[in-house]
């Protein structure tokens, strides 16, 4: 089959993704659905999004749903079979709360969880995934 210039013939790959929010006022525990940009890159670029609408770290889960509208609520983590990466943030209660997080990856036609980062500090995985955002110098 050709193809016509200006034709468009090929599959997007969605990075689908599930982010557990544990620990936050009002919802200890809050598990939500992207379809795209799941991979580290974009989950960074997405939380420091979110840390720009959260000016204290008990803040970062509103500001992720009003930065992330799109965001499916599941009543588990697990409920997500087809994600390919899976990001824990936690908010760590104290005099001053911190964000820590952790994030495992699932192959391809797998379905064990493989460890790919954590538990770091919330700015630290901003720093190593999305090097020079404005946001990654806050501390969380």
């Amino acid at each position: 089959m050709a193809l016509d210039e200006g034709s468009c013939c090929f599959n997007v790959l969605a990075t689908r993704a599930v982010f557990s929010f544990i620990g936050f006022p009002a919802q200890p525990e809050r598990h939500l659905y992207l379809h795209h940009d799941g991979y580290p890159t974009g989950a960074a670029w997405r939380l420091s999004q979110a840390l720009r609408h959260a000016p204290s770290p008990s803040e970062l889960l509103a500001g992720f749903l009003i930065t992330q509208p799109g965001a499916v609520t599941l009543a588990n983590a697990e409920e997500a079979g087809d994600a390919a990466y899976c990001y824990r943030v936690q908010l760590i209660a104290g005099r001053e709360p911190t964000l820590e997080l952790q994030c495992w990856r699932r192959l391809p036609a797998e379905s064990s969880w493989i460890r790919r980062c954590g538990s770091m500090p919330l700015a630290a995985f901003i720093q190593r995934f999305l090097p020079g955002d404005a946001q990654s110098t806050v501390d969380c």
